[in-house]
């Protein structure tokens, strides 16, 4: 009884269903297939049309009345008012912009603005989802919109870290204060954005910052480091003393970039500091520490590699970096010091000619 009744519910019921499922999903593909295709053919159509006209109109140098005028009639010859023609608008703006250098990319940003678009962007960025508000700042940043900046503002502090992160170098673009309230920013930053932040830097023409010596006693790592990249970019050294301290950091990364900064900055007092903390630091820092002392090493670091490269504690890797520093500081002494050493020889071949 219970097979014959399974047997019914099936043919009646489950198969039938099934099926139904099954047209409605084909007829949804192929209904979005059709509408992708067709899309696809409006925009090779309108995409080389607008192309033209924003090219005309970043060229044209016209006044403010004047190009409100050129995109009305634009609008009215064109669909704008339907969204996927909006939004191929939109992303021709944002291309021009990305491609183009000096004062033709605030012409673009006059366009974008005469089109009403930043106030789509305006939308994204005060949207419930975090990814729309991600494109609504990329927006704002990409066409220098910079009187979008105070709604950016709040979510340089947000939860979700690639909003913050997003928001935080749009922030840094468009601020028209001073760069010196970093000092007090309690978030990390990515190593990705801390080359963007030292970006808008060299982009904006910005002075150093004035506080920028207390960046290193931040109490954020990313600060920190930031300020190290800053002062190197600067090649600022008036924190001198205040770099050389740092070489005790605990945080590796901080270290390295204070040891990077010192052959850039070319700090010769830290000569001293580097070789007292060289053996209390991994193989990496290490390195690190030999590349800096190779290009403000003296008399002092001839005798403290001497001492190292004989030291059997030392791994061959770290040798061969010494090997590398002591013929940038005393090449003389290089060549003629520990002849009597098979494996010392074979890694001076290995510098001199590095194809071996």
């Amino acid at each position: 009884m219970i097979p014959e009744l399974l047997m019914h519910y099936l043919k009646y019921y489950l198969v039938p269903l099934l099926a139904m499922l099954l047209l409605s999903l084909v007829v949804v593909l192929v209904y979005n297939r059709i509408r992708y295709v067709l899309f696809l053919q409006r925009k090779r159509i309108c995409l080389p049309i607008i192309a033209t006209f924003l090219t005309d109109l970043t060229f044209s140098d016209l006044e403010k009345n004047e190009l409100e005028a050129a995109v009305l009639d634009f609008k009215k010859k064109h669909p704008y008012h339907k969204e996927w023609f909006k939004r191929l608008v939109l992303s021709s703006i944002i291309d021009l912009s990305q491609n183009l250098k000096g004062d033709l990319v605030y012409n673009v940003r006059d366009i974008y603005v005469a089109f009403d678009l930043h106030k789509n962007s305006l939308k994204l960025i005060k949207s419930a989802d975090w990814y729309q508000n991600c494109k609504g700042i990329f927006h704002f940043q990409t066409l220098h919109f910079k009187h979008g900046q105070k709604y950016i503002k709040p979510y340089i502090s947000a939860k979700n870290e690639v909003l913050r992160s997003n928001a935080f170098i749009a922030h840094l673009y468009l601020t028209s204060e001073p760069l010196d309230f970093l000092v007090d920013y309690k978030y990390e930053i990515s190593s990705v954005n801390e080359y963007k932040a030292v970006d808008v830097f060299y982009m904006k023409h910005a002075p150093i910052p004035k506080n920028i010596d207390r960046w290193l006693d931040a109490a954020n790592d990313s600060i920190v480091i930031l300020g190290i990249k800053v002062m190197v970019f600067y090649n600022y050294i008036g924190a001198a003393e205040k770099m050389i301290t740092l070489l005790k950091h605990p945080n590796n990364r901080v270290l390295v970039e204070a040891i990077i900064a010192i052959r850039e900055l070319y700090l010769l007092d830290a000569e001293e500091q580097l070789q007292l903390v060289f053996r209390d630091n991994n193989t990496i820092v290490q390195t690190e520490i030999l590349k800096s002392l190779a290009v403000i090493g003296t008399e002092k670091t001839v005798s403290f590699i001497s001492e190292l490269v004989l030291d059997e504690s030392i791994g061959d890797n770290v040798k061969l970096e010494s090997l590398r520093t002591l013929k940038a500081v005393d090449h003389t002494n290089y060549d003629s010091n520990f002849t009597d050493s098979t494996q010392i020889e074979q890694m001076k071949k290995h510098i001199n000619s590095p194809y071996l």
